[in-house]
């Protein structure tokens, strides 16, 4: 009898911990889902030069980090309402890029993306850093691009 009911525990405890663990997994790819929407639309915004739909994309803390720009030896920081103006000035922008997601990785709140950036003409390999905002909606923190 103790055997019995032993083995229950045990078989329950498994099965129970094996739904836990495919919910985990589905809310984990339903988050890396929501990432991928959120690069793709940022990709899409710098298409169409779409400031306004950056409002909801990218977070109020919002950088790029420019490395080698303006110069080899230089690396730069440039804050949201800078890289704003630089698409408003058309001087970024603009072009189509396909976008093939290299890694993704998901850490509660926080996100990176490594995605590969693909145009015609170049393609850049991107890094971005994610954090979910005070609605519990993505935003994106960080953008650091390497020229290929």
């Amino acid at each position: 009898m103790m055997k019995k009911s032993l083995f229950t525990l045990m078989l329950s405890l498994l099965l129970g911990s094996v739904g836990c663990k495919s919910q985990t997994n589905e809310n984990l790819e339903s988050m890396k889902n929501e990432i991928k929407d959120v690069v793709y639309a940022f990709a899409k915004a710098g298409e169409e030069r779409n400031i306004q739909a950056y409002d909801d994309i990218l977070h109020s803390d919002f950088r790029v980090i420019a490395n080698k720009y303006p110069t080899p030896d230089k690396t730069s920081i440039i804050p949201a309402e800078n890289y704003i103006g630089l698409l408003a000035k058309e001087v970024i922008g603009g072009t189509k890029f396909d976008v093939e997601f290299k890694h993704v990785e998901v850490m509660d709140h926080s996100a990176v993306v490594v995605a590969h950036f693909k145009a015609e003409k170049g393609s850049q390999l991107v890094t971005i850093l994610l954090i979910k905002n005070a609605e519990d909606k993505w935003q994106m923190v960080t953008d650091m691009a390497v020229q290929k």
